[in-house]
C-alpha cells in the first residue's frame, strides 16, 4: 500500500509534532505531508460583544496566528516543503473533508496534547478521527528511534483480515520488520470448545487440558497458514493467547517489544455509535508503541472485535 500522500494533525503539542516528525522521517519518508490545525471557534457571550472584535476579526488574527504556528511548526520538522492548513470547526470533520479534498493516504494524529505521556486517555478528537477516518489513521506514541522492526497484528476471521494482511505484508517489507500474528480466543468461544470437551472427558482437569490443546491447535494452523500467505516465513511468527483481546494485545506488544500495532477497524464510522469498539479503544489508550488503525469502508459496521 504505497503512502504517498499523508495529513497531520497539529495541536502544537509535542505529541503532535512527535507524531508527524516520526511519520516524516521514518514511517513515510517521501511522502508528500499536509500539516493541519483545526481552529474551533469560540462562542462569545452576548453581553461581552460590544467590548470586543467582530467574530470576523477575531477568526481573520486567529487564522494569522495558527498559519505563522504552523509554518514555525513546518520548519522545527524540518518539512519547510510541506502544506499547512488552517481549518475552522470540528477537528474531525474538517480533517475527514481535507482528507476527501487532497485524496490523502493516511492520517497521523498525537495524542491529546494536554495529557501526559502516560496517560491512558487519548483524547476525544483523536478517538472521533480513529472512528469516522475513510483512511488509515496512525497514532504514534512512544515511537521507536528508527522504522518499526517489530509489528504486531492482532487478528480474527473477520472481513477485513485480507486487507490487514495485505498492509502487513507492505509494512514488513518496507520496514524489514518481523511479525507477530496474534490471536486471541474470547471466553465465549473457549466456553463453546468447553462445552463439548466436558462431555467428553472423565474430569475437569482432563477436560481443560483437552479445551487449551483444542483451542490452541486449531488457532495455530488458521494462524500458520495466512503467515504463509505472502510472508517470508522466517519473519512470521504467531501466538494464541487467552483473555480479552485488547488487554492481551497491549500485554503482548509490552512482552514483545512491538514497534508498531497494525489492527483493522470495520465501517468508517458515518452510521455507528459514538465510541469505538472495545478492543480498538483499549489498545489506543493503553498501546506502549505506535498503533495503524485499517479500516474497512465497505462495511456497515463501526466496531471491531
Amino acid at each position: 500500500m504505497p503512502i504517498t500522500s499523508v495529513v497531520a494533525g497539529i495541536d502544537f503539542s509535542a505529541a503532535s509534532l512527535d507524531a508527524a516528525r516520526w511519520v516524516s522521517k521514518y514511517f513515510a519518508p517521501g511522502a508528500e505531508i499536509t500539516l493541519v490545525h483545526v481552529v474551533d471557534p469560540a462562542v462569545l457571550p452576548k453581553f461581552a460583544r460590544p467590548l470586543l472584535p467582530s467574530h470576523a476579526d477575531i477568526d481573520a488574527a486567529t487564522r494569522r496566528h495558527g498559519e505563522q504556528r504552523l509554518r514555525d511548526a513546518a520548519a522545527e520538522l524540518s518539512l519547510r516543503d510541506a502544506r499547512c492548513e488552517i481549518r475552522a470547526g470540528r477537528a474531525h470533520e474538517q480533517i475527514r473533508m481535507l482528507v476527501d479534498e487532497i485524496g490523502a493516504d493516511l492520517v497521523v494524529v498525537g495524542r491529546h496534547g494536554d495529557r501526559s505521556p502516560s496517560s491512558r486517555f487519548l483524547g476525544t478528537t483523536a478517538e472521533r478521527i480513529v472512528r469516522s477516518s475513510r483512511v488509515p489513521v496512525l497514532v504514534p506514541t512512544n515511537p521507536p528511534a528508527g522504522p518499526p522492526r517489530q509489528i504486531l497484528v492482532p487478528v480474527d476471521d473477520a472481513a477485513i483480515t485480507p486487507s490487514l494482511l495485505e498492509w502487513t505484508r507492505e509494512l514488513a517489507e518496507r520496514f524489514d520488520a518481523n511479525v507477530t500474528l496474534l490471536h486471541v480466543w474470547s471466553n465465549a468461544e473457549y466456553s463453546h470448545v468447553a462445552s463439548m470437551s466436558y462431555a467428553e472427558t472423565k474430569s475437569e482437569a482432563a477436560a481443560h487440558q483437552a479445551i487449551d490443546a483444542e483451542v490452541e491447535a486449531a488457532a495455530e494452523h488458521w494462524l500458520t497458514a495466512l503467515a504463509n500467505t505472502g510472508f517470508s516465513g522466517a519473519r512470521v511468527s504467531v501466538s494464541v493467547r487467552f483473555g480479552r483481546a485488547g488487554a492481551v494485545t497491549v500485554d503482548t506488544a509490552a512482552t514483545l517489544g512491538a514497534d508498531l500495532i497494525l489492527m483493522g477497524r470495520r465501517g468508517s464510522g458515518m452510521v455507528g455509535p459514538a465510541l469505538l469498539g472495545s478492543t480498538v479503544r483499549t489498545v489506543l489508550h493503553g498501546a506502549p508503541c505506535p498503533v495503524l488503525v485499517v479500516t474497512e469502508p465497505s462495511e456497515e459496521s463501526s466496531e471491531q472485535w
